[in-house]
């Protein structure tokens, strides 16, 4: 299950070879500034994915963990655990075993990333502000929004419900379609200055 990061999710340059998860999950922490919580046994043994390229930190960690059988769950602003994959993540396993090409994929977040935005920004009720909300959905072959389910609400119940409509007229580049689904959308606090990532943020 691939995880989009907006307002927080800005792409980062990630340069990370194939080696020990456990140095893999350190570089991974200071290019990102992401805090990854684990037992120090579940790393042993296990060698993580490649990053290479433009990215969300999000869909960077999924990249290094793609087949290492482990997943990431949030557990604050930018702050993840990891744990072992479950029987019930039969569906994102299934998922991470055929990985995109890194291109392709960041092509296909980068686009998402843009149509957000557009569908977003412009709302004062949507606009990355002083909120947060989880929210999973699909994406079709013609790249419509499918299923959309708030996981964790904004707090104000218009809010989720608007989340929820926009996602469900959003049109995404049809590239979305390949990455693993569902996606998920997490939306995290901003400073009063941030602009959506459109322009400059004034000085």
């Amino acid at each position: 299950m691939p995880c989009l990061a907006f307002a927080r999710g800005d792409a980062i340059g990630f340069a990370l070879p194939a080696q020990p998860l456990e140095q893999a999950l350190e570089r991974f922490s200071i290019v990102s500034g992401w805090s990854v919580m684990y037992p120090a046994a579940l790393a042993e043994g296990r060698t993580s994915g490649a990053v290479q390229g433009a990215m969300p930190p999000a869909a960077a960690l999924d990249a290094l963990l793609d087949g290492t059988g482990l997943v990431a769950e949030t557990a604050g602003e930018g702050r993840v655990v990891l744990r072992e994959v479950q029987p019930g993540d039969a569906q994102s396993i299934a998922a991470h075993t055929t990985s995109l090409d890194p291109v392709r994929a960041r092509q296909a977040f980068a686009g998402m990333q843009g149509a957000l935005r557009q569908a977003f920004c412009d709302d004062a009720l949507l606009a990355p502000g002083d909120y947060s909300a989880r929210i999973a959905f699909e994406v079709d072959a013609d790249g419509r929004v499918h299923q959309p389910e708030l996981l964790a609400g904004s707090g104000v119940g218009a809010r989720d419900q608007a989340l929820l409509q926009a996602l469900r007229a959003l049109q995404l580049p049809v590239t979305a379609a390949a990455l693993p689904q569902p996606v998920t959308l997490d939306i995290h606090p901003v400073p009063a200055s941030h602009d959506c990532g459109r322009r400059p943020a004034a000085p």
